[in-house]
């Protein structure tokens, strides 16, 4: 059963209890007031004013003046000749009807009988022993209860209308606060659950359990439409990535190929030309062999494993890379400022992204662009700085510069090597050791990347150190 058919059930509980209610006290309140004058009745009917003066004619006139709102009258004890004695009646009153069988049925015990004109009703009482040979029958009209009850039953009536009316407001305004919105999830659910991530529940109120509930709702959608966002671009990264590694290992598993079959064809007959293509079969295998150790490494950090934690001095790292730099190409001016910086993590690993900073920048900039690495701590975290003064890159490039086999140049010619995978590692080595890499860029201003790192806990006192300059061992100030 839905909210809304329980809440109006409810409701017909509540006002068929309170209909119920009204009757009980109606019936219990008339029962008081028939109880009251059947009281009233008999005192009145056994006082001795009765004895005194319906032996001597009832009164000098004919009836008693301070009795002159009863109905008194005589009968026989089987209830005949009924006669009635003194006025008792106001003018154009009715007098009661009894019939002899509830006089003769009734006696000593009230009664109510209508009045002789079928219009008002009387309450009666017939006693004996109050008159020779005979009963006194004594009656009072009921039209002041009647009034009364009227009356009772007209503020209840009123009072139940303007209860039932304000319980009927209560709930509208329940259910339009509490269920409509209720309905509205429950719509944008169905509509969501159809494939429209962008349905949100509108219109709603803070202020209510209800809203709060649509707030968190809307919430929820928001993460599960985000997560919807992100699983579809890595399920398009990976296809990427799948195509990407099968375009690299074709391109050398192709040469390997192509000089193995000119072999079997005995095209490499000359020593020389036999000497080349070993050699270029040995190249494409190291290449080949590199692309897969990066690949792995790449999955080993996509699965979380934990790496070697142990104290690694980052700038003696920058200073190695530097100088790997430059006897790589010994005319490109690279420039060196380290300070002492100790860090927790697998010096292998760290290597291998300052050797991948310092020959990205080299590649990926004319021959004789100054290259600038920095490694210093800024408010507890060791920064490792590569930049250059080269042309720089567009924003959409930036953007996209630590995805894998990612490359500014689309049409992927090979005009400065690399497999694309350089800077992917950076980005998963520094985010495995609690860290993250940045990139920014201005074009034909330069680019700059940024690694940040923890710096180590406990390193303790600060080992020799070479000069970074000349090479000579110093101490750590």
């Amino acid at each position: 059963m839905s909210l809304r058919r329980r809440v109006l059930l409810g409701f017909l509980l509540v006002a068929l209890a309170l209909v119920a209610t009204n009757v009980a006290l109606a019936s219990g309140f008339e029962s008081d007031l028939i109880r009251r004058t059947d009281q009233e009745l008999l005192e009145t009917a056994k006082r001795p004013i009765f004895e005194r003066d319906l032996h001597g004619g009832f009164g000098p006139d004919g009836g008693p003046g301070p009795l002159s709102d009863l109905y008194i009258a005589a009968a026989n004890t089987d209830g005949t000749g009924l006669t009635r004695l003194g006025r008792g009646l106001d003018e154009g009153q009715s007098p009661p009807a009894p019939s002899p069988q509830e006089l003769a049925r009734d006696v000593g015990e009230p009664f109510t009988t209508h009045a002789v004109t079928g219009e008002g009703t009387w309450r009666a009482v017939a006693l004996e022993g109050r008159v020779r040979g005979g009963l006194l029958v004594v009656a009072t009209e009921l039209d002041q209860v009647e009034a009364t009850l009227q009356r009772m039953w007209l503020i209840q009536l009123l009072g139940s209308v303007a209860v039932l009316a304000a319980l009927a407001s209560v709930l509208w305004w329940v259910l339009r606060l509490g269920v409509r919105p209720l309905v509205a999830m429950a719509s944008t659910a169905d509509d969501i659950a159809a494939g429209d991530l962008s349905r949100r529940v509108e219109d709603v109120d803070e202020r209510t359990e209800a809203g709060r509930l649509g707030v968190a709702f809307n919430s929820m959608l928001s993460e599960i439409q985000e997560a919807f966002r992100e699983r579809e671009a890595s399920e398009a990264r990976l296809r990427q990535f799948a195509a990407d590694a099968s375009h690299e290992l074709r391109t050398p598993l192709t040469s390997i190929r192509g000089y193995a079959d000119l072999w079997q064809a005995g095209g490499l007959r000359e020593p020389g030309q036999l000497d080349q293509a070993m050699r270029r079969l040995s190249e494409e295998g190291r290449r080949m062999s590199a692309l897969v150790e990066d690949l792995l490494l790449l999955a080993r950090l996509d699965q979380q494993r934990p790496v070697e934690r142990r104290p690694v001095r980052l700038d003696l790292l920058a200073a190695d890379g530097v100088t790997d730099a430059r006897a790589v190409e010994p005319g490109r001016p690279i420039t060196i400022e380290a300070a002492p910086v100790t860090v927790d993590g697998d010096e292998r690993r760290l290597r291998q992204v300052v050797g991948n900073l310092v020959t990205n920048a080299r590649v990926h900039t004319p021959p004789g662009t100054p290259i600038h690495v920095r490694v210093h701590v800024d408010t507890g975290v060791a920064r490792l700085e590569v930049s250059d003064e080269g042309p720089g890159m567009p924003p959409d490039v930036v953007a996209h510069v630590f995805e894998r086999f990612y490359r500014g140049d689309s049409s992927r010619i090979r005009t400065t090597g690399g497999t694309g995978l350089g800077l992917s590692i950076v980005d998963a080595v520094a985010r495995a050791h609690g860290g993250r890499a940045t990139a920014t860029s201005r074009e034909r201003h330069g680019s700059r990347f940024v690694v940040e790192l923890p710096v180590a806990t406990s390193a303790g006192p600060q080992a020799a150190h070479r000069d970074l300059q000349g090479g000579r061992p110093t101490m750590a100030g």
